[in-house]
């Protein structure tokens, strides 16, 4: 992608673009320096246990990161990297702010997976109608050989357990994951 491509307006891309941006963002930002220093540290804690680090991985990108759905952004978010250069820090500014929306929540769950060595993903939820787009994104981690889905915006999620399963909580009965 060239500079001047990076530098265009979000409404100009499709969300086709916006896909495979997200999609391919954690294997670049696994590359941080603070993204595998976090790693390094959850996965000693963890005592080198791959499930445990998933959990941990999930408790911050889930717990340490407010959830802040900006209604007046959704499908016209900035993104580091697609409509902006990026920045040596844009791999963890939502955990360096503690607030930020579900695009930012997978890639960081992500991103922390697979500087530990544990294959990761973000997952795309499309809306059903079109214009299709992009309407939520969780994640996946590959697990004694399956794939667990990540749910990182309801506190109640738990590894292994898609959001749509999970019961909504004080605040959240106004919105669902499509």
């Amino acid at each position: 992608m060239t500079s001047s491509a990076r530098r265009r307006s979000i409404d100009d891309i499709t969300p086709e673009e916006k896909w495979n941006f997200l999609r391919d963002a954690p294997a670049r930002d696994a590359q941080h320096p603070e993204i595998r220093r976090v790693a390094k540290h959850l996965f000693e804690a963890a005592r080198r246990n791959p499930w445990r680090f998933a959990t941990l991985a999930q408790s911050v990108a889930r717990d340490w990161i407010k959830q802040t759905p900006d209604t007046q952004r959704v499908g016209h978010e900035d993104i580091a990297g697609l409509t902006r250069r990026p920045t040596p820090d844009d791999a963890i500014d939502a955990l360096k702010r503690g607030a930020d929306d579900c695009d930012a929540k997978a890639r960081l769950f992500a991103a922390l997976c697979l500087a530990a060595g544990i294959p990761a993903e973000v997952v795309g939820w499309w809306t059903k109608t079109e214009p299709r787009d992009l309407s939520h994104l969780s994640a996946r981690v590959y697990l004694s050989g399956k794939w667990r889905p990540v749910e990182l915006t309801l506190s109640r999620a738990r590894l292994d357990e898609l959001g749509t399963d999970v019961p909504f909580e004080k605040g959240q009965e106004d919105w669902k994951i499509s």
